[in-house]
């Protein structure tokens, strides 16, 4: 039986409403008077600033390295400091997604990232004030990582949640446009300024995003989740219209919501929830795919791209010929989740992938064997021509898929009542590979040289690859409880065929 409240809330949107289940119909959408397209753009403008500042976080070791290495010199900043300047980010993504399950749920999507600005915003300003004081620098380093993870599963989750099912691949895909985007920015201002302004410059990607966030409602799903029926309405009216697709998925929300046994404390609940396939299968599946996309190396490359330029162009490469490239390479890398997110409208997460992966292990094997060959003296010199033509394919074919699609798919197939935990462990497993990747790279490369890092990263993808082929759904056009219930049932279930809300 469905609370009063509930059945009495769902009687006045069903005035309006069929008797039959409707399916999602994109001509219901563009009927509405008033799309809320725009309304969606706007709160997923928001977001995409956050994701500006996650990027640069983890672009701008890139351009803060070498001239923390002119300032201070070889003998203050070793090895040593140099990756933990690199990678102290990364450590302290695994303590954001810690708290970030916990909070989205205890104090709802909305605050959590309202507070994510504002310690992004602290973490720059440290940063940028530091005068060259490496203290500070690490501790700053360490708290807009803290909220690079503590973004990583609460922006996908809010921007899945109010976002309509034809768009939401669309939005969740930008999310990946803005990391890069803030990578190639904050290069940008390294390569033309002082890495102290350009940290400042890059805390005006959070201070823009709280003041658009400041002003939007909070996540239906989250407002339903804790019982607040009208606020949920009112607040899933104003993302997504009143449609009759959009009546019928606000009556399966709160249906579904009524469903679940109250009288249970939160833990027992949690324990329950963790055993059911909806939570256990796709937490599986996502944690599988966020590592691929670490050991892949697409963050190694924006963490150490100067060098890893110098590298690949030859030993008679200059310092502005390794940052041109380096440019080029975030250009190109924008360029392609731009086409990436296009290509969503039309293609499924999982063909993406699939392709994706299988091109991205053959850019990182042949340009392993190239370097390889001239390591070993087969070729003599080294042509930039080939080695950066090698790395510009896999930059495009890695961002058409393994580097976007996790980020993608973590706001979509996870329960409501499990979406914080099961988002969190997701972003975590991110978080371990991403520090072990970046941590480590440095010592990879002198120990087994450049040619043996690609090839690791290589294998690894490759084995991932074969992994995501016999495991990853399609999740393209299908509303969050169509997702749930593919978990839930099976390949077998009729998602589209069953749904009638009995009340």
């Amino acid at each position: 039986m469905m609370d009063d409240s509930v059945v009495a809330e769902l009687e006045k949107i069903q005035k309006n409403g069929s008797e039959q289940p409707v399916l999602f119909d994109k001509d219901d959408y563009y009927k509405t008077e008033r799309s809320p397209f725009k309304r969606q753009a706007l709160i997923c403008l928001g977001v995409f600033m956050l994701n500006l500042a996650a990027g640069s976080t983890a672009g701008i070791a890139a351009v803060l390295i070498p001239q923390l290495t002119n300032d201070l010199g070889r003998n203050k900043f070793t090895t040593e400091l140099e990756s933990w300047v690199a990678a102290i980010s990364c450590l302290a993504l695994f303590f954001g997604n810690l708290m970030s399950g916990y909070l989205m749920e205890r104090f709802g999507r909305r605050i959590s990232l309202l507070f994510v600005s504002l310690f992004f915003l602290l973490g720059w300003c440290i940063i940028g004030f530091a005068n060259n004081i490496l203290h500070l620098v690490l501790f700053g380093r360490f708290i807009t990582g803290i909220c690079q993870g503590w973004l990583g599963p609460l922006g996908p989750v809010y921007v899945g949640e109010i976002t309509t099912p034809i768009y939401r691949g669309f939005f969740l895909a930008s999310l990946s446009l803005g990391i890069a985007v803030g990578v190639f920015l904050s290069h940008l201002f390294g390569t033309f300024l002082h890495w102290s302004y350009a940290c400042q410059l890059c805390g005006l990607f959070p201070l823009t995003a709280g003041i658009i966030l400041f002003f939007a409602p909070e996540s239906p799903a989250w407002l339903a989740s804790i019982n607040r029926i009208d606020d949920c309405i009112s607040s899933f009216q104003w993302f997504r219209g009143a449609s009759p697709a959009m009546k019928l998925e606000l009556e399966k929300m709160l249906a579904e919501q009524s469903k679940r046994d109250k009288s249970k404390s939160k833990f027992e609940t949690l324990k329950e929830n963790i055993k059911k396939p909806e939570f256990w299968k796709p937490l599986c599946i996502m944690v599988t795919f966020f590592a691929i996309t670490q050991l892949s190396g697409v963050n190694v490359i924006c963490a150490y791209s100067t060098d890893m330029m110098k590298k690949l162009m030859g030993k008679r490469a200059k310092d502005s010929h390794a940052y041109a490239a380096m440019l080029s390479i975030d250009v190109l890398r924008c360029v392609s989740l731009i086409i990436a997110c296009i290509l969503l409208r039309r293609s499924g997460r999982r063909p993406m992938s699939l392709f994706s992966g299988v091109f991205t292990s053959l850019s990182l094997l042949g340009l392993a064997t190239y370097l390889y060959l001239v390591d070993k003296n087969i070729i003599h010199h080294i042509s930039p021509f080939i080695s950066l033509s090698l790395i510009a394919f896999y930059i495009v074919v890695s961002n058409m898929g393994i580097s976007l699609l996790p980020w993608n798919m973590v706001g979509e197939v996870f329960a409501a009542e499990t979406k914080g935990i099961g988002s969190g462990i997701s972003v975590m497993m991110t978080s371990i590979s991403f520090f072990a990747t970046v941590k480590t790279a440095p010592a990879m490369f002198e120990s087994i040289g450049h040619h043996g890092t690609y090839m690791f990263y290589g294998l690894s993808t490759t084995f991932g690859t074969l992994f995501l082929y016999f495991c990853l759904p399609e999740t393209k056009d299908k509303t969050l409880l169509q997702i749930e219930e593919y978990f839930r049932y099976g390949k077998k279930r009729n998602t589209t065929e069953k749904d009638v809300i009995d009340i």
